[in-house]
């Protein structure tokens, strides 16, 4: 059994606090969007003190990519509403944080508290459809069509939940067949498609780790999550039905779906352009959502992080990217951890921020310091 079973006060205290604070987020909807920049900001002024780490050239790139779009891309005429561009701009902020932070991990036993949201998170999300039981009077499949969460939307949510079952399977290295089961139900509970994904993914460098007993238990497990999803949120469906494809068709219309046109706009539009009106006003359930207005042609709008990217950043940045965060992490943990712990973000980026959400980036930032602590200094951690 999990060690915080043996310390139940400690366990169902924290379990209850977080119940209450999810009640509180589900009931009151305060804003919480800014809360993962807001403790990366916190914890990066803290560690300031301790900083010391060799800069990597990488840091350098991606410096002049922020400044380069910032200062150097094309204004549109529009102006009627401004841009999130700050919001855009987020991937290479992130990228020169672990350039600077990343052999800097503090003295805080990160394998610890993840393995607690490990056992945690699916409780909570059990406690958020019992709530929308009550408010709603749901039955069943309505309840299966919900997307539970504890804070922030689950999408996110599952790329840090991934994030510390890696840690903890194949860095800390507690093979434990509980941990696999909660991460098949959260990920059937979340109903999320990119959640399904990235777990696939995972699933992929889990077989070849275990047994072919073990590989054909969890084959059946990752089978009934993805039929559990399914039935509710009809992954079966076609495929040019699913929204992040409709907006991934509707840009490379932009295109004209012509390679040499992608390959021709190498820095893509930049930050401030507009997604064009004739495609906006294909799209303006997608513009309500994400920017509050139906007229808003914010490249927010486009959702998916790689669809967004290609038309602000072009191609080449685009790919370039993931490529810069693997070359950090590769540097701290080598090649084969770098693609597992990058593999949740990267497909979660298929469906929304991605790269640019801070708190897909906690997942990264605690996975490459949880390797370190692990690696090097694991007895002396409270």
């Amino acid at each position: 059994m999990p060690n915080f079973f043996y310390r139940p006060l400690s366990f169902f205290g924290i379990l209850l606090l977080c119940l209450a604070i999810h009640t509180g987020i589900f009931f009151y909807h305060p804003p919480v969007f800014f809360l993962p920049d807001l403790v990366l900001l916190l914890y990066l002024v803290y560690q300031f003190r301790d900083l010391n780490q060799e800069v990597s050239s990488v840091f350098w790139v991606s410096l002049m990519l922020f400044l380069g779009y910032y200062f150097l891309s094309p204004i549109p005429p529009d102006t009627q509403y401004q841009n999130n561009f700050i919001v855009v701009l987020k991937p290479f902020i992130y990228i020169c944080i672990l350039s600077l932070y990343s052999a800097n991990a503090p003295r805080v036993n990160f394998a610890k508290w993840m393995r607690l949201f490990l056992y945690l998170y699916p409780l909570i999300l059990l406690w958020d459809l019992f709530l929308v039981y009550l408010k709603e009077n749901a039955n069943l499949g309505q309840l299966m069509m919900i997307r539970p969460y504890f804070i922030f939307e689950n999408n996110f949510e599952i790329t840090l939940y991934l994030n510390c079952f890696i840690v903890l399977f194949f860095i800390v290295k507690e093979r434990k067949w509980f941990d696999f089961i909660l991460l098949a139900a959260v990920i059937a509970l979340s109903g999320s498609r990119s959640g399904l994904l990235s777990f696939a993914a995972v699933c992929l460098f889990y077989f070849f780790t275990v047994s072919w007993r073990q590989k054909l238990i969890a084959t059946l497990l990752a089978l009934l999550a993805a039929a559990y999803i399914g039935k509710g949120r009809n992954i079966n469906a076609p495929v040019s039905t699913i929204d992040r494809v409709q907006s991934l068709q509707a840009i490379l219309t932009h295109y004209d779906f012509s390679w040499t046109e992608i390959l021709a706009k190498p820095f893509g539009f930049g930050i401030y352009e507009k997604v064009p009106g004739y495609i906006c006003s294909r799209l303006p359930d997608f513009a309500e959502w994400f920017t509050g207005n139906s007229h808003n042609c914010d490249p927010l709008m486009l959702q998916a992080f790689y669809t967004r990217a290609l038309f602000q950043f072009g191609i080449y940045v685009t790919l370039l990217i993931p490529v810069l965060f693997f070359l950090i992490i590769k540097k701290e943990t080598g090649w084969r951890l770098a693609i597992l712990i990058l593999t949740p973000i990267t497909c979660v980026a298929t469906s929304v921020g991605g790269f640019s959400n801070g708190l897909a980036f906690w997942g990264l930032l605690l996975s490459v310091f949880a390797y370190l602590q692990y690696t090097h200094r694991p007895p002396t951690l409270a």
